[in-house]
């Protein structure tokens, strides 16, 4: 910031005196431009007052042709527009100053030193071309003024403020000539004939190269400078964020690879990275988790196979026992739980680990969702019913079918534990959206409840427990089914039945 303040400081300085300079030769041209004029009137009235002009102004006057008088286009063009073309020798010691008087003609006044006598002339010819055209005072300088570049009036000789001797200078006819004290601004007079009054030439004042028209506009410049200086850096910070912000949401996606490439020294660099070592951590983390999760459902399939084998072989042996056969099944039954603890704990790690593998195939999602109504084992006094689009009907939906008929079972199996009678499972499929609904008309979840019951071994009231089955990872797994579809899990109360209401909501293609 301090190297971009540096620079648009100097950048500023270079366009002052750029801008200083323009406006330099427009204010000389500005003054001298009255003057030019009255000489183009008078050579024009009497071309034969070339000499006598060129002794009062102290000048060498002459007529060019037009095509003679600059090679240079651009002053060519300024001085078909009447203006005045002043060119300086490059030692600064004399000056040419162009006007076109007619399509033929250019005037040329070359100046060796500029003196109070340029000033006494012009006075005085304004006051011989007012003579001479009969008109009142005021109308003639109201017609003159806009060639000159200060003002002209006439005021009271009383007025002005005069010492004897300029007093006397004026009644004489003499053109005064008055400089401010500061030497800021002069101004010339000359006294009407006749009249108390004087003809004023003025004030003209000294440029100014640090007017608040120029500070105002290099200003601008400097803020408009400064603005691409920030915005640059900003931008700068704004895209390496932005590639940061990336790499985040494609980590939080389960891209456990995603990285930033990190480059210079500032803070985005070193929060760059922190993100990579958090990143490293988290996927070595991940990595032996994973290796623990096999490890030990290896572990634990193992024995309990072996567990399973055995009970078969002491079952076979004891089968007219009926009190050992009774403990053996019970054994039987906890192994078997035991076994599908293990896989949902295994399919749960799968689907919270980090982006599975899912093979998404174009599938008839209302034919998986009465498959899984028809594979159901409800309790006795419970029934299972599939209401919703006809599976000929549905359109096809890019699914991993095996987790969707996964997610669905769940919500099936939750429900018909709960429920008093009656499941209901619903199928729409929309062009947009596919949505599953599966409805009980048990007691229902509290409303307070329904943000939490999707936490894995999430326990809610007593009507919800491990004695009414179900280990706490079925909606767990289900929420990460529909998740990693890119759609939600809703629970809700069921409208119909009065019990609860769990709800998929997906959309039918597949953002990737």
């Amino acid at each position: 910031m301090l190297a971009a303040l540096l620079v648009v400081g100097l950048l500023c300085t270079a366009a002052l005196q750029l801008i200083n300079v323009v406006r330099t030769a427009q204010f000389n041209e500005d003054i001298v431009n009255g003057t030019m004029v009255l000489l183009s009137q008078r050579l024009r009235q009497d071309p034969g007052a070339l000499s006598d002009l060129a002794a009062r102004f102290d000048a060498q006057l002459s007529l060019l042709p037009a095509e003679q008088a600059t090679h240079d286009g651009y002053e060519r063009r300024r001085l078909q527009r009447g203006r005045v073309v002043i060119k300086t020798s490059d030692d600064g010691r004399t000056a040419q100053l162009l006007r076109q008087m007619n399509n033929e003609q250019v005037l040329k006044v070359r100046l060796n030193t500029v003196t109070d006598v340029q000033a006494q002339a012009s006075a005085y010819l304004l006051l011989e071309d007012w003579q001479r055209s009969g008109e009142a005072i005021d109308s003639f300088l109201a017609r003159m003024q806009p060639a000159f570049g200060f003002p002209l009036s006439v005021v009271a000789i009383d007025d002005l403020f005069l010492s004897n001797s300029d007093y006397a200078r004026m009644q004489y006819g003499d053109v005064l000539v008055r400089i401010a004290i500061e030497g800021n601004q002069a101004e010339a007079l000359v006294k009407l004939p006749g009249r108390p009054q004087a003809l004023r030439l003025g004030p003209i004042k000294a440029f100014n190269p640090y007017s608040w028209q120029a500070i105002a506009v290099v200003a601008v410049i400097g803020f408009m400078l400064l603005g691409l200086g920030v915005y640059s850096v900003v931008n700068s910070f704004e895209v390496r964020l932005r590639k940061l912000e990336q790499a985040t949401s494609r980590l939080a996606q389960g891209h456990l690879n995603a990285r930033v490439a990190v480059h210079g020294g500032d803070a985005v660099q070193r929060l760059g990275e922190a993100f990579n070592k958090m990143a490293d951590h988290i996927q070595r983390l991940i990595s032996i988790q994973r290796e623990m999760v096999r490890a030990v459902s290896h572990e634990l399939r193992t024995p309990v196979a072996r567990i399973r084998f055995g009970l078969q072989i002491i079952e076979d042996s004891v089968l007219g026992d009926a009190f050992v056969g009774k403990q053996l099944k019970g054994m039987d039954a906890d192994i078997q739980e035991l076994d599908e603890l293990i896989d949902e704990i295994l399919t749960y790690a799968r689907l919270e680990e980090g982006g599975p593998l899912l093979d998404f195939q174009r599938a008839n999602v209302a034919d998986l969702a009465l498959q899984v109504v028809e594979e159901a084992r409800p309790p006795a006094h419970v029934s299972v019913h599939y209401r919703g689009q006809a599976v000929d009907q549905a359109l096809p939906v890019e699914v991993e079918p095996r987790y969707v008929h996964r997610a669905i079972q769940n919500l099936v199996g939750n429900a018909a534990r709960y429920a008093r009678s009656r499941v209901e499972v619903s199928c729409c499929i929309g062009n947009d959206t596919c949505r599953i609904d599966v409805e009980d008309d048990g007691p229902g979840i509290p409303e307070e409840d329904w943000d939490k019951v999707f936490t894995a071994f999430a326990r809610l009231d007593d009507s919800r427990t491990r004695s009414s089955g179900g280990y706490g990872l079925g909606l767990s797994i289900v929420r990460r089914i529909v998740y990693w579809h890119g759609g939600r899990a809703l629970v809700g109360r069921s409208d119909a039945l009065g019990g609860a209401r769990f709800s998929l909501i997906w959309p039918r293609r597949h953002p990737d």
